[in-house]
């Protein structure tokens, strides 16, 4: 099976054409950019992750504290197990909003821009659930 070959971080097939940089990152998994700029643009966003990341992990241990504080609420008569988990739930789509972070291997596959896109759109969907479990 031949290895897909993309931009690390715009995602642009790099078949036909010599990349402008490889390096390697410390999982060995190697990176390739179709030119100067999209790898400073990358750089620039692997640094904004790594001082971002304490956020994201305290948005996600949030969201999930709310939602187990929910299921032990239950739904009694003032509803306040559905408040709970709708406002987990928000708190965890807003965080994939806010911070737009994958896996790895999403990464490799789709490069930096569409998987940020795909993260993003991922939250939206969940503050949609989110709003419906308000309601």
């Amino acid at each position: 099976m031949k290895k897909r070959r993309i931009c690390s971080y715009c995602g642009r097939r790099i078949e036909g054409m010599e990349p402008e940089y490889r390096g390697s990152r410390k999982d060995n998994q190697e990176e390739l950019y179709c030119s100067p700029e999209c790898r400073k643009r990358h750089e620039a966003a692997l640094g904004n992750i790594r001082r971002n990341l304490k956020w994201f992990a305290a948005g996600i241990t949030l969201s999930v504290l709310l939602i187990l504080c929910s299921a032990f609420a239950g739904t009694s008569e003032n509803g306040t197990g559905s408040l709970l988990g709708g406002s987990g739930i928000l708190l965890l789509g807003f965080t994939l909003l806010l911070f737009p972070y994958c896996t790895p291997e999403t990464y490799a596959m789709l490069g930096y821009v569409n998987t940020t896109r795909l993260g993003r759109g991922m939250g939206i969907l969940i503050m949609l659930f989110g709003f419906w479990m308000f309601f």
